[in-house]
């Protein structure tokens, strides 16, 4: 994928909510982040370029599986299922993006492999461990998974982009790159020292777990874990 992805998402934190359609009409179907549902929806057209649904799907599980080191890992059917019946946000946003060519595949076959993606089924731990390799410069007990300098792109657009129009109150009050989902949970990197995963399903306006962000706001105040901490 490399740095031609840019070319069709961009790395800017939006100021809109996760699911808006409102800026692709002004940015040419261009979503403003891949965090956001049409950045998110756009990535997958994009690894359908090279694979089939069935390969995608099974090549994320397997990414992730290798990462947490737990091949229990599944993808939850029933909500994929769910997804593709009341999902009418997504497939306006990526009839849109397709309105202006930002979607290049088949739209039914883009949507089905993006809500097998969002039916994740995870617990807080797996999280944790999965997200292990952007703690530690990209690698994971000495195992290379990605480039230093990609694992510290990741975690800047986490920081910029990771909760949608709250990723700015999120800095100011926690200061650590994470990404969070409207299933309540939020992965949280404090680098060089932690990988850490939070869940409540109690979501606030900005679709961010709020008993999430407190504990996540407890923890930093007490270990001054901060990427705006001085560390000595």
């Amino acid at each position: 994928m490399g740095d031609q992805l840019w070319s069709r998402v961009g790395r800017e934190p939006s100021g809109s909510a996760f699911n808006s359609i409102v800026q692709l009409e002004s940015e040419r179907g261009i979503p403003r982040n891949p965090f956001i549902n049409a950045g998110a929806i756009v990535v997958t057209d994009v690894l359908l370029g090279h694979l089939e649904p069935r390969e995608a799907i099974g090549q994320m599980l397997r990414f992730v599986r290798e990462l947490a080191g737990d091949e229990t890992i599944v993808i939850d059917s029933a909500v994929a299922r769910a997804e593709e019946e009341t999902g009418f946000t997504n497939m306006a946003l990526a009839n849109y993006m397709r309105a202006f060519g930002n979607i290049q595949g088949e739209v039914a076959k883009v949507l089905g492999t993006y809500f097998h993606f969002c039916a994740l089924s995870m617990s807080c731990r797996q999280l944790a461990m999965a997200g292990r390799y952007l703690m530690d410069a990209g690698q994971v007990e000495g195992r290379r998974i990605v480039t230093a300098r990609r694992a510290r792109r990741i975690n800047a657009l986490m920081m910029s982009c990771g909760h949608y129009d709250n990723s700015g109150d999120f800095a100011y009050r926690i200061g650590l790159p994470g990404k969070s989902g409207v299933g309540g949970g939020i992965l949280c990197v404090a680098p060089g020292r932690a990988s850490i995963a939070v869940w409540s399903p109690g979501l606030n306006a900005s679709g961010n777990s709020h008993l999430g962000q407190v504990a996540l706001e407890k923890l930093v105040h007490a270990t001054a874990w901060s990427v705006f901490d001085s560390h000595k």
